[in-house]
């Protein structure tokens, strides 16, 4: 007979083995909120590290700013304090902590946006006037739905950087009331601080040296201070009078070497002279082979054509005043032989108003002419270029589609100008091209209309596909050879131009403004353009071979290059028939 089960072994049943996953999943519960406290504080910690250490989208070394920001440790050692008074921290301070912080992240971003795409940091003083312009480029080259959408992205992760900051100071300030967590955070950062003396380094990228205490990433063994970085904008803006009178007194140097020279460009004997501003076409073009494979052959075809139609080429690099962006600043260097690199400098120029290059063409009899395709207002502010004439995104009456960022193809704008300049000239012409075909994002590249007279107003290139790209201006890390074939595009169209609409002796000059963006430098800061002359007349191309240009399209890109500012003084003095500087 079955027997009902006494109370004993109901209760040696209920500590047998089948209560053993109860028992354990009380106990893991239990660790587990222990943990919830630290593991808490160390996210918190880490998260806060990340938004001051951090150098995204600039390169960084993996997972390196996880060390402790010496900024953090201060705040973590002001909470303490605090906290040990039994005290709150006032909301002023955290207010203030909190814009610190997100300012500091704003800052580090604009820094890694312009290191990546001009090879500097961003400076306060002098970039922040530019910030809406690039808002404006932004919504003039994407749908606008897109750009409010990005508009209202990028303030609601404003918002979301300052709601996680305010939070991880919630949970520290609550944790570093308790003794114990104020125990433990100072011996950690008293252990950092001992093992301050080390170096370290991140390791080599590409075979070139990234050195993280070259960026004053470290102070000893902690993240260095955003104040260091601060202290860099205040420093420029606390001598920006000094800035301004070094940068004034290099242009009344320019301006009193000039002003002693006869520049009556006799030597031209009246020749037209052409000067086509290629955008983006930098020295990277031959040495970075992904880009030569293309960019070659094109050179070849340019010396092969244009060699059989009596024309002599030479080339050379120069150094330009900018990198990855700002054209018009490596324009105003060609155009006053004053090398210009930030805003501020360009601005002196206006006020300044010293001689240009435009203005020597002008003194000399010529006809000046400024063609820029992509120039869709006029600037408000005053021109200091002084070209007689000049052709901007209106004039051009173009009906056809944009392609990428350029309004029209550059195709058409050499023939548009050439149907209205060339036809029945009345005096010597200077032309002065922006080239836009290869502008970035490197998203849209024009078709070749085979015939030009079929041009028109542009309306066949609604007809005539072109070749997209999947690029955009976030997306460049895949534009090599979307931009190499820009390049190609704008040597062949200048090629068919030059081989069959200049059939006399005039000079042309085909110059680059500035190297791409550093996604297809392949991350090289050099700043070389290359820069090609070509004539059917020897004695225009003998001055320019006097200085070092070799024949052939392919320029020399070893050793050092000089400035992009030396062309304009160059060209003027070499074809001066006058006295120069007081000397024959």
């Amino acid at each position: 007979m079955q027997t009902q089960p006494g109370p004993a072994e109901l209760a040696d049943a209920a500590s047998g083995p089948s209560a053993s996953p109860v028992a354990w999943q009380g106990r893991l519960s239990q660790l587990l909120q222990q943990c919830k406290g630290p593991l808490t504080f160390a996210a918190s910690f880490a998260f806060l590290n990340a938004v001051m250490n951090s150098r995204y989208p600039a390169r960084q070394p993996a997972l390196w700013y996880l060390l402790p920001s010496l900024d953090v440790v201060v705040v973590f050692v002001v909470f303490a304090l605090f906290g040990g008074f039994g005290q709150r921290v006032p909301r002023a301070l955290r207010g203030a902590l909190v814009a610190l912080f997100v300012l500091s992240r704003v800052l580090r971003i604009a820094d890694g946006i312009e290191m990546g795409a001009y090879y500097r940091n961003f400076n306060v003083v002098v970039d922040t006037p530019l910030v809406p312009e690039f808002v404006r480029l932004f919504y003039s080259t994407v749908p606008h739905w897109r750009f409010f959408l990005a508009c209202a992205v990028m303030i609601a992760l404003l918002w979301l950087l300052g709601f996680l900051v305010s939070r991880a100071f919630d949970v520290a300030e609550r944790a570093l009331r308790s003794p114990g967590y104020a125990r433990a955070f100072s011996l950690l950062a008293l252990v950092f601080a001992a093992a301050s003396p080390f170096e370290w380094q991140a390791p080599h990228e590409k075979g070139s040296p990234f050195k993280v205490e070259d960026d004053r990433r470290l102070a000893g063994a902690f993240g260095s201070s955003i104040f260091s970085r601060f202290s860099t904008e205040l420093d420029f803006a606390a001598n920006i009078y000094g800035y301004k009178a070094e940068k004034i007194a290099g242009i009344r140097q320019q301006q009193q070497k000039l002003a002693t020279s006869e520049l009556d460009l006799g030597k031209l004997a009246g020749k037209n002279v052409y000067l086509f501003l290629i955008e983006s076409y930098g020295e990277c073009v031959v040495e970075r082979p992904l880009l030569a494979d293309q960019v070659l052959p094109a050179y070849q075809r340019f010396e092969q054509e244009l060699g059989e139609k009596g024309f002599q080429i030479a080339s050379r690099v120069l150094d330009s005043s900018t990198y990855g962006g700002r054209s018009w600043l490596a324009h105003a260097t060609i155009s006053t032989g004053v090398r210009t690199t930030d805003q501020f400098q360009l601005e002196l120029l206006r006020v300044t108003q010293p001689k240009t290059l435009a203005q020597a063409f002008n003194e000399a009899g010529y006809r000046t002419v400024l063609v820029q395709s992509a120039t869709r207002r006029p600037s408000p502010l005053k021109d200091f270029h002084h070209f007689t004439n000049h052709y901007y995104t209106s004039d051009f009456g173009y009906v056809g589609p944009e392609f990428g960022w350029s309004a029209m193809p550059d195709q058409f704008v050499l023939d548009f100008v050439r149907r209205h300049e060339l036809i029945a000239p009345k005096a010597p012409l200077f032309f002065e091209y922006a080239l836009t075909s290869s502008h970035a994002p490197w998203s849209d590249l024009p078709p070749m209309i085979e015939d030009w007279s079929a041009l028109g107003d542009g309306s066949i290139y609604a007809h005539e596909p072109g070749t997209h790209f999947a690029n955009g201006w976030l997306e460049l890390g895949g534009a090599a050879d979307a931009y190499a074939r820009s390049v190609v595009y704008d040597l062949d169209v200048l090629r068919r131009y030059i081989a069959s609409y200049i059939t006399d002796d005039s000079l042309v000059i085909i110059l680059g403004d500035h190297q791409p963006h550093s996604e297809v430098t392949d991350q090289n800061p050099a700043t070389g353009v290359p820069v090609h002359v070509l004539s059917k007349d020897a004695a225009l191309i003998d001055p320019f071979r006097a200085r070092g240009y070799t024949p052939g399209m392919r320029a020399q890109t070893s050793g050092t290059h000089p400035g992009l500012e030396t062309f304009m003084t160059d060209l003027l003095f070499d074809f001066s028939s006058a006295k120069v500087g007081g000397k024959l």
